[in-house]
């Protein structure tokens, strides 16, 4: 749901502004494009503010039209700001080679992530040698309720945050095994901090299995590190090994950091 301005934040510009960045928030991994009737469906707002702001977005780069089909897309004017974003966190940086290595010895891909606005954001990804691999992107948002990376970051906030976090029930159901009530997702929230490490076994995509595992830093936001794979690589002393080797990365990196001695 997005925020309403305050009447303190109500005035012309920043009312513009606020509904710009509306708009871009609009646009993820489930909705890579977009059309200006169903960002004035999402936003309620008219179709001609809608026009008007999406001109001057794509005019600045930030969203881009599709010539043929008229659809917009996130332009290069997000991506530009990645960069900066990344060096003002320092994390990436201090945990790259420890995810590479990470990603050499397993062949399997490695991810960092951070919770935001309720969703799972990339900030690095390593992927492995192996032919069938993971691939993933900086800046990709993932739900929280169905991944391994979500559960582990939900697992780092108080119950009603992390409820509230989740959002409305009924969660989506992406697979037949998605979570997708609160109690149950309550359970596997505490499982995970009694064990340390969040599981996901195709409950956000058929197929897909991940492992993930808390990475304390000094930062405001809940950390974490998993390694996605095909869930055939995924079972017995396979998924043993790569949780072990796993949590000696994530100690390595807390180590470098100094989030351990903190």
């Amino acid at each position: 749901m997005r925020k309403q301005v305050s009447q303190t934040e109500s005035g012309p510009s920043v009312g513009t502004l606020a509904r710009g960045l509306d708009i871009l928030e609009l646009f993820s991994a489930e909705a890579p494009e977009l059309t200006q009737k169903e960002i004035s469906d999402r936003l309620s707002l008219p179709v001609p503010t809608v026009h008007r702001l999406t001109k001057l977005l794509v005019e600045r780069g930030w969203l881009v039209r599709d010539a043929s089909t008229r659809r917009l897309r996130l332009g290069l004017g997000v991506a530009r700001l990645l960069p900066a974003v990344l060096s003002g966190l320092s994390l990436p940086e201090l945990a790259r080679d420890h995810l590479r290595a990470l990603a050499e010895r397993t062949g399997e891909t490695v991810n960092l992530a951070m919770l935001e606005g309720g969703q799972v954001v990339y900030l690095m990804s390593e992927s492995g040698s192996r032919l069938l691999t993971l691939r993933s992107s900086v800046g990709l948002r993932l739900p929280v309720h169905c991944t391994a990376l979500g559960k582990c970051l939900l697992a780092q906030v108080p119950a009603e945050e992390a409820r509230r976090v989740a959002g409305r029930e009924p969660y989506e159901a992406l697979t037949p095994r998605t979570i997708t009530r609160w109690p149950k997702l309550s359970e596997s929230l505490d499982r995970v901090r009694r064990e340390g490490v969040a599981l996901s076994h195709e409950e956000y995509e058929v197929g897909l299995d991940s492992i993930a595992i808390a990475l304390e830093w000094p930062g405001e936001a809940p950390v974490a590190v998993n390694v996605s794979l095909p869930s055939s690589r995924a079972e017995g002393r396979a998924a043993a090994q790569l949780t072990s080797e796993l949590r000696a990365t994530v100690a390595a990196i807390e180590a470098s950091t100094g989030a351990r001695a903190a």
